[in-house]
């Protein structure tokens, strides 16, 4: 029995293990850093403790480590002397090593500089028994052997006057590197027209500054590892591929399976069919052989492109997921320049798929509810925002759900907050189009002739502009001609200056993916439909209606006539949510930095209350009432300021910094809305905006958003007016508007 409960504990013990390393490998970089610190230091202080206390001829259960601390010292006290006392702190220079950024340089170099003057030391021991171990004796005998008694002294001078010497260079050379002043970039002459005031330039050094810690890893460390271990049954395959023979001779199908093709999802059986079989009779055969091998759907490719085989894709019975995360580690994604490069999804190998926007270069996604459009949306934007930053690419993102892409309302890359109203939606997309216009004109003048050419010639670079519309058919169902016209509009020009379209719809009807539409979509997305005719109108091809759903999906790429069977990334809402999170307290903390004291406990309190989305979208229902409590908790636990303090310094803040295009575009946009009162300032509102911005003394879109529970760009377009007015300054990138007119 005593054999059976040691076997127990050992099981338990595995499972225990494999339970704490999975938790392990999924906490962030810092907290494995603390992990790892703390268990290095506890081996440290036993194994030490355990030294100091061990006393020959004393009982091993006396000792401080018990009967394993005391063998422990007398093996390292009894084989190195007095000398051994140093090598626990080997233990401990690495426990403080993973605090450093390059942790194993780090640890070498001290514990180098440690084992000097430990062969030092334990060479001048061996000249005295008293103090010295086994391993000194040894030393002796061979230095006095080959150098004579002097040799000792000799090898003892040099081993100690080499390691002090490279540790006082070292310790130098850090102090010299720490003192080293930073060039002053020379000054340049400013050109007529001012640019906008950057949005907390975000770049990667940036970035490490802010989070304390390398932003890359922490970005990834959001992410789930892929716990799937793709394993193939070969006696399955087998009996498949019998089967499959077997059911297709029972309809005159004769021919042999040459070559089985197993991914994480589905495996692909290349079936070579007789001489004389025509392609068509095996095509039609898809539900009598899901029926056959009780499968939930089989999939037939007929022919295999390229190949003199006919493609059986029958779903795997152990479906693996896939993680996102694989995609984002992928060598080929992370050393890519280009910030639109995006994973599609994982072939039917198993096989990462990446593609480029920019080269699409506009996107349309289909598929029923469920079947994985929007996680797949989720996926984009993930890969793009992991290597992007706001100077790099800008979102415009359009919900009419209201549901999918709200959890990004935080990220700095937007343009605007998300857009749910319809005819907000149909206003930003024909603003988009005076972008385009303006663009073209600045390129010409620059004599360039795409945004590539013109970031390469130019200094003030432009960001390429992601428009993302979640559910077509709701816009078109509410202004259809218009939307139509504007989309269309900015698909056939806006390419050259790097504004790019992905549009998502759940019912790909010819109402709703025109034939216009399609025509301007080279590459297109289909996930699981319910018909034959869906599968035809989104990817002029059957196929789509035999999916598996869950992020399964047919891929035509621009400018190819077939299609490829992709499994697309797994992201989960709170993954999605960290990740908002993540680059929301980044500019946060440029945003209030030098405003307001305690600036970065105010921006962990926002980010722990999921106040967020409240602070970039002031318009949301409710807004108000929560900034007042939120307020009040930062009063209780900063205590420093007044809650009203507070609130104003959150409420002047132009969380979205325009890009150059859209100050320029104002006289256009005027001319745009064909408003007579809008274009001479006088909205309905602007009375009443007015009068807010002198009393409060606060100028900004986010404040107007918050009073008058208007979107952002009525009360953008009521600011404008303000300056055009005298009432208000000029934007001043994150800082404050000023106000011209002092209240009475």
């Amino acid at each position: 029995m005593t054999i059976l409960y040691w076997i127990i504990i050992l099981i338990f013990a595995v499972i225990l293990l494999r339970g704490y390393w999975i938790v392990y490998k999924r906490i962030s970089p810092a907290h494995q850093k603390w992990i790892n610190f703390s268990i290095l230091s506890l081996v440290f202080l036993l194994i030490f403790v355990s030294m100091l206390t061990y006393r020959t001829g004393v009982l091993p259960d006396r000792n401080f480590g018990g009967p394993i601390g005391f063998y422990i010292a007398k093996y390292l006290i009894s084989g190195f002397g007095i000398g051994s006392y140093i090598l626990p702190f080997i233990i401990l220079i690495g426990a403080i090593s993973f605090f450093a950024k390059d942790y194993l340089e780090v640890f070498f170099i001290w514990s180098g500089f440690l084992l000097g003057y430990f062969f030092s030391l334990e060479t001048l021991l061996s000249l005295n028994n008293r103090y010295s171990g086994e391993f000194n004796r040894i030393m002796y005998r061979w230095i006095r052997n080959h150098f004579g008694i002097g040799g000792v002294y000799f090898i003892f001078f040099i081993l100690f006057f080499i390691t002090s010497g490279l540790l006082y260079l070292y310790i130098k050379n850090i102090k010299g590197t720490r003192q080293e002043k930073i060039p002053v970039k020379p000054k340049v002459k400013k050109s007529k027209v001012k640019p906008p005031a950057p949005v907390g330039k975000v770049e990667l050094e940036k970035v490490n500054e802010n989070v304390d810690e390398d932003f890359y890893k922490r970005y990834l460390s959001i992410f789930a590892e892929s716990t799937n271990e793709f394993v193939v049954d070969e006696n399955e395959k087998k009996r498949l591929s019998n089967a499959l023979e077997e059911k297709l001779a029972d309809f005159v199908v004769n021919g042999n399976v040459r070559n089985i093709i197993s991914g994480p999802v589905i495996t692909r059986f290349e079936y070579e069919p007789a001489p004389g079989i025509k392609v068509s009779k095996i095509s039609n055969l898809s539900d009598d052989l899901a029926l056959a091998l009780r499968a939930r759907s089989i999939r037939i490719v007929a022919p295999i492109p390229g190949k003199g085989a006919v493609g059986i894709e029958i779903p795997n019975k152990k479906r693996n997921t896939v993680y996102i995360r694989d995609f984002l580690e992928n060598d080929n994604f992370r050393t890519t320049s280009s910030y639109l490069f995006i994973p599609i999804g994982k072939d039917i190998t198993g096989a990462p798929y990446f593609d480029d926007i920019g080269n699409m270069p506009h996107l349309l996604v289909a598929g029923a509810t469920g079947s994985g459009k929007s996680v797949f949306i989720n996926s984009i934007l993930v890969s793009i925002l992991s290597k992007s930053t706001p100077q790099d690419v800008r979102f415009i993102m359009i919900d009419p759900k209201r549901i999918e892409l709200s959890i990004y309302n935080g990220i700095p890359h937007l343009l605007r907050p998300v857009i749910i109203e319809p005819r907000e939606a149909l206003e930003t997309l024909r603003e988009a189009i005076i972008w385009m216009e303006l663009r073209y004109k600045e390129f010409a003048r620059a004599g360039v002739r795409d945004i590539e050419g013109y970031n390469k010639k130019m200094k003030d670079k432009k960001p390429y502009i992601l428009i993302i519309i979640d559910e077509l058919s709701d816009l078109m169902m509410s202004s259809g001609r218009e939307i139509e016209d504007a989309l269309i509009r900015l698909a056939q020009m806006a390419r050259a200056v790097g504004i790019h379209l992905i549009i998502a719809t759940q019912r790909p009807s010819v109402d709703v993916i025109t034939g216009l539409i399609k025509a301007n979509f080279p590459a297109r997305i289909s996930f699981q439909v319910a018909s034959r005719h869906d599968s035809s109108t989104i990817l002029d091809a059957v196929g789509a209606e035999k999916l598996l759903g869950k992020g399964d999906m047919l891929y035509l790429p621009s400018g190819k006539g077939n299609v490829m069977r992709l499994h697309g990334a797994f992201v989960s809402t709170e993954e999605a949510k960290s990740v908002a999170n993540l680059w929301g307290k980044i500019h946060l903390k440029e945003l209030l930095k030098g405003k307001i004291k305690d600036y970065l406990k105010i921006v962990d309190l926002i980010i722990e209350e999921d106040m967020l989305d409240t602070i970039s979208n002031p318009a949301l229902p409710g807004s108000e009432e929560r900034l007042d409590v939120f307020c009040n908790l930062l009063k209780r636990e900063i205590g420093e300021e007044s809650s009203e303090k507070f609130k104003g310094v959150l409420e002047e803040i132009e969380y979205f910094s325009p890009v150059e295009e859209i100050l320029a575009s104002k006289p256009e946009l005027s001319k745009l809305y064909n408003n007579k009162k809008e274009e001479t300032g006088e909205d309905e509102l602007f009375e009443e905006a007015k009068k807010l911005i002198i009393t409060h003394q606060t100028a900004s879109v986010s404040f107007l958003q918050r009073k008058l529970k208007v979107g952002y760009a009525r009360a953008g377009r009521l600011i404008d007016a303000l300056e055009k007015a005298g009432i208000v300054g000029p934007y001043k990138g994150s800082k404050a508007r000023e106000v011209l007119v002092k209240g009475g």
